[in-house]
């Protein structure tokens, strides 16, 4: 047999016995497992505080992006109406609805405050459908298994960073006006008209530098919108 036939059988003998010591190194690894979604352990600190204190059926809960984590005074701005928060800062639509089962349901709220799609839009996205649909899509889930809770909207707010993709949050919070209209358990609040100022564009008095989220004076402003249809709500349950 010619000496390179031969090297060539060798050769492959060796690789072969390679690829099946690598193939059978593999087959003992456990699986790579999926990164860790960015907010878990924002959710993961809600769980330990419920675990801890584990809040009464029937509160009121507030939930969304950072304008609800934000609102520091909200417990006693709602009062007598008892109060949870369970905002997530920069949370979109999709991930609200990818958490219900852990920051919603195990509350059976009476009331449910949804503050979400300004991170859905923000400067460029013009898809106002989407963030619409998502917030029917959280009230479907909702009704499904608590049929009794209301939900209220708070209409994604205009805003001095935000302001020039104000047209797209402006048609989102008509769809879901028109949606609250048609369907009981569900009410819409007007949270944007408050910032604005005598020229029709938002205030930047009533913004934190960042001009995205409101400051003390801006929360004052969503209170007195807020506030009575949460009262209101609270009141009716049922």
């Amino acid at each position: 047999m010619p000496r390179f036939v031969v090297c060539l059988c060798v050769l492959l003998a060796v690789l072969g016995g390679f690829g099946a010591r690598v193939l059978a190194q593999d087959e003992g690894k456990a699986p790579a497992q999926a990164p860790e979604p960015w907010y878990e352990r924002e959710i993961r600190a809600f769980e330990a505080a419920d675990k801890e204190h584990p809040p009464a059926k029937g509160i009121v809960l507030f939930t969304g992006s950072s304008s609800v984590r934000l609102w520091k005074t909200l417990a006693e701005d709602m009062a007598p109406a008892p109060v949870l928060n369970r905002g997530f800062g920069g949370s979109k639509t999709r991930e609200v609805l990818e958490v219900m089962d852990r920051i919603v349901f195990p509350y059976e709220p009476s009331v449910i405050v949804y503050y979400c799609g300004d991170n859905d839009l923000g400067e460029t996205n013009t898809d106002s459908q989407a963030a619409a649909d998502g917030f029917i899509e959280f009230v479907a889930r909702v009704h499904e298994r608590l049929p009794k809770t209301r939900v209220l909207y708070m209409s994604i707010k205009s805003s001095v960073a935000r302001w020039s993709n104000w047209e797209a949050m402006h048609e989102a919070n008509e769809i879901v006006r028109k949606y609250a209209e048609s369907h009981e358990y569900v009410g819409f609040m007007d949270i944007g008209k408050p910032l604005l100022g005598a020229d029709g564009t938002p205030d930047p008095a009533l913004f934190e530098g960042d001009g995205l989220h409101v400051n003390a004076k801006g929360y004052e402003r969503w209170t007195a919108v807020v506030r009575p249809r949460v009262l209101e709500a609270w009141r009716a349950r049922e």
